[in-house]
């Protein structure tokens, strides 16, 4: 830790200390003076510490069990309960049937607050924050804008005329936020709680990433709930996180829980999600998503992305297949910041540009920062090369082709999804072609065997824990909530 740093998490450790001998910590409500970003410093620093982690923890729970008693207090005494939900992307966004459930709750009052990232320059900022929030305003969430555009500056939680009781956070890069809409801003009588935006299966080539930028991140020791995927990482939690998984439960990842209420789609909703050649009904033609990571550069944490060996054989092959496969390019919402930072494309105007090419065709349609359910739930397949798409597309049990580089690397439950899926290297263009041609337009797939087993025995949460992800979120705050 810098040193600056360092003085800094020292006196809000101090302070802390403080407010334990004055007692106010142990209070029903903790004052406000206390903020997350106290835990956080305490967090740093007691590894620093002998018994540092059996202190941490004990504060902790202090803290944890106020700000419970604080919630169940403003219940009993009917007062409504602030609940906020964060987002700053769409295609992220992973929690609409628990947003649409305590909607619906007259007990509280509940928002998303859209966020900007603030770790991108100013074109890049203003274009995904647009998108975004247009997203979220045409499906009627009752939205807190975090960026003012008129004057471009940032709204902060104290602007806000009452701070959220329970705040969803649906990133772990809260770094990326503007410094006064990071949670650990906000004061410790506030409950928070991570509800993922994908599934945990990458690491990074070192092997390291996962333990330490996923399951023992400050962030998850953090929280009064983090909201897990599957039984293979509640146990890497438990194993590698600061408090043991304490706080750490398997729901199940809530945004699946789309995919256990099966629809008939018409053949107006297909045409309104994919771009049919002219002349053809949707049945006449398969639909494949492509789908590119963003890391194209050799240098970062995890490595996966393709996109820079096949990006225009990809379009080539859209060109090609115009009459009988209709195609989705679904990039990364961070595809187009790192491709121009990283010199694939010279500007953001000659990405445009590229994403237009692919939007000319007659058969092709590009969706950037957006839902994309419906359109994993009308495809017939998919070829990509990230992360989370792996394990998501299981519950549509339909074939996918990974795109391999050698730098790529994975939790072991990564590698039990991957080798369950058709794989070719990135820039073995006859192989991608003969996925396309074989297993798409002729329906050979013997690997749907493969791919079913690993569902039933990873990801099927619905029958594991006999209630959908948004209901064992839900029921966890209504329980506490309870009169």
């Amino acid at each position: 830790m810098a040193e600056d740093y360092l003085t800094y998490c020292s006196k809000l450790v101090d302070e802390l200390c403080n407010g334990i001998d004055n007692g106010d910590l142990q209070r029903d409500e903790i004052p406000d003076k206390y903020r997350w970003e106290h835990m956080e410093a305490l967090f740093q620093l007691s590894h620093t510490m002998n018994g540092g982690q059996e202190m941490y923890e004990k504060i902790y729970d202090m803290v944890i069990s106020s700000a419970e008693r604080r919630l169940k207090k403003k219940a009993i005494n009917g007062k409504k309960i602030n609940v906020l939900f964060q987002s700053y992307s769409a295609a992220q966004w992973p929690a609409a049937d628990v947003y649409n459930a305590i909607l619906n709750d007259q007990r509280i009052n509940v928002g998303v607050i859209v966020s900007p990232m603030v770790d991108r320059d100013e074109e890049s900022r203003l274009n995904t924050y647009s998108q975004v929030k247009k997203w979220f305003i045409d499906r009627q969430y009752k939205i807190i804008e975090g960026l003012k555009e008129d004057n471009n500056s940032y709204i902060q939680w104290q602007d806000l005329q009452d701070v959220p009781d329970v705040l969803y956070i649906t990133s772990s890069w809260y770094d990326s936020l503007p410094q006064g809409q990071r949670f650990t801003d906000l004061p410790l009588k506030c409950l928070v709680a991570y509800i993922p935006y994908g599934l945990y299966l990458a690491n990074g080539v070192e092997g390291s990433y996962a333990k330490y930028a996923v399951y023992d991140k400050e962030l998850f020791s953090l929280m009064w709930r983090v909201y897990c995927d599957c039984a293979k990482n509640l146990e890497g939690y438990q194993k590698y996180q600061y408090i043991k998984g304490k706080n750490v439960r398997f729901s199940g990842y809530s945004k699946m829980d789309y995919f256990y209420t099966p629809k008939e789609w018409s053949e107006e909703e297909i045409n309104t999600l994919w771009k049919i050649p002219k002349g053809k009904k949707s049945s006449g033609v398969k639909r494949v998503i492509i789908a590119p990571h963003f890391s194209v550069g050799n240098t970062g944490h995890v490595l996966f992305s393709t996109f820079q060996k096949n990006c225009w054989f990809l379009l080539f092959l859209a060109e090609k297949y115009k009459d009988s496969v209709s195609f989705i390019l679904k990039p990364h919402p961070n595809l187009r910041f790192a491709s121009v930072a990283y010199g694939l494309f010279k500007s953001y105007r000659e990405y445009d540009d590229y994403l237009q090419n692919w939007n000319d065709l007659p058969n092709c349609r590009v969706v950037q920062d957006a839902g994309y359910l419906d359109i994993f739930a009308t495809s017939d397949a998919m070829i990509m090369d990230s992360g989370s798409f792996l394990g998501e597309y299981l519950y549509t049990q339909k074939p996918l082709l990974y795109l391999t580089r050698p730098e790529q690397a994975f939790l072991p439950i990564g590698d039990k999804v991957v080798n369950a899926y058709y794989r070719t290297p990135g820039e073995d263009y006859m192989g991608i072609e003969s996925f396309l041609n074989d297993v798409v337009l002729r329906g050979n797939d013997p690997m749907k065997h493969a791919r079913e087993e690993v569902f039933k025995e990873e990801y099927d949460y619905l029958s594991m824990n006999k209630i959908k992800a948004s209901e064992y979120i839900c029921k966890e705050l209504f329980e506490l909530m309870r009169v």
